[in-house]
């Protein structure tokens, strides 16, 4: 007999591209709490991929609303592109569904307030949107030297993530559903941002937690990302009601590999994660100098994260544990990314209203 503590979160997993086969892997092979029992791709070859690469016991489905409403699962994650995030989530949510959702939500504020106000009228089921920074170990433990202080009053943030240039860009024609690098990639710092700066800290208005945005641009390389009204490099500056910063750069131009970190800032000192994205720990000393190996993409660098992402998800269904990122994270951080993609698209300043959205005409 099956006790509660042993059984298994049924999972279907939708989109089986590059994200997607590396989160099935860890559904099958690193997640001892979890079944996978469905998989969903419309895309061609889908099927064959899920067939070589899949256990026999997980149904393919190339219709996601026929694998939400027969695959069998409990809980659904969804790794598909990012503007077909919404419609899976809410029909995922009606159905009585768990969702684990990648990042963005959706590539525009009001589709992403519609789902999450989906997700907090149904306080049964658990909603996550796992930004990967939070679940990386170096990323947790100056989380806590921050709480504990050993900074001193956090005041800013600076932070990079730069994707190594890809010859076949995919990324330029995947910048029509993306919504943009702001959107796309900018979530990400921003939402580590909110996670150290405390930004609503002294607000008489906790509601309006954004002064303004600004942001630039440059299509360095990609050019065909003109016509998409997008950029290969983006360059960022947010101003939080409490007068604390956030400056970061993205960019998909390096020829080295990834680059991501972050440095906080604080009154008694500073920390920097992934100064150096190394793959390892090898120098090469010879008659060149000494160099080592970058990290060939995020999804190397944040390995353990989207480990650890699915762990939280899991355990939260289970054993109806507390989530550590709310909807309402994913929101904010929506808030600030569409803005910042405004600010480029238009050339100006956004402020925030008083109710905490961008103003946007």
């Amino acid at each position: 007999m099956t006790s509660a503590t042993d059984r298994k979160l049924k999972v279907a997993l939708f989109g089986l591209g590059r994200l997607g086969a590396i989160r099935a892997n860890i559904l099958v092979n690193l997640q001892p709490d979890i079944e996978l029992v469905a998989a969903s791709d419309p895309k061609p070859g889908a099927e064959q991929w899920a067939a070589q690469n899949l256990p026999p016991t997980v149904q393919f489905f190339a219709d996601p609303v026929e694998c939400l409403e027969k695959g069998g699962a409990e809980a659904v994650l969804i790794s598909t592109a990012t503007a077909t995030h919404a419609p899976l989530v809410l029909k995922a949510l009606d159905l009585g569904l768990h969702v684990m959702c990648e990042k963005p939500i959706a590539v525009d504020v009001e589709t992403t307030k519609k789902v999450v106000e989906k997700a907090k009228s149904r306080p049964e089921l658990k909603f996550l949107v796992p930004f990967c920074r939070r679940y990386d170990d170096s990323y947790r433990s100056l989380k806590k030297l921050v709480e504990a202080g050993e900074l001193g009053e956090i005041h800013a943030v600076d932070s990079t993530c730069l994707d190594q240039q890809d010859p076949t860009g995919f990324f330029v024609t995947f910048s029509a559903q993306s919504g943009g690098i702001f959107v796309d990639m900018g979530v990400h710092d921003i939402d580590i941002a909110r996670y150290y700066l405390d930004v609503t800290k002294g607000l008489s208005n906790p509601k309006k937690q954004v002064n303004k945005v600004f942001a630039l641009g440059q299509t360095a390389v990609y050019t065909d990302l003109n016509k998409y009204g997008d950029a290969d490099n983006g360059f960022a500056l947010v101003e939080f009601a409490n007068g604390k910063l956030l400056t970061f750069h993205l960019g998909r131009t390096l020829t080295n590999g990834f680059e991501g970190a972050t440095r906080v800032f604080g009154t008694k000192g500073s920390a920097v994660v992934n100064g150096n994205s190394f793959v390892n720990r090898v120098e090469v000393r010879d008659q060149h100098g000494v160099r080592t190996a970058t990290t060939p993409d995020a999804f190397v660098l944040y390995e353990k994260s989207f480990v650890n992402d699915l762990k939280e998800f899991a355990t939260s269904i289970l054993h109806d544990k507390p989530l550590t990122l709310t909807p309402d994270d994913a929101l904010e951080a929506a808030k600030i990314a569409t803005a910042l993609q405004y600010s480029f698209r238009k050339g100006v300043p956004v402020y925030f209203d008083e109710e905490g959205d961008p103003i946007m005409e």
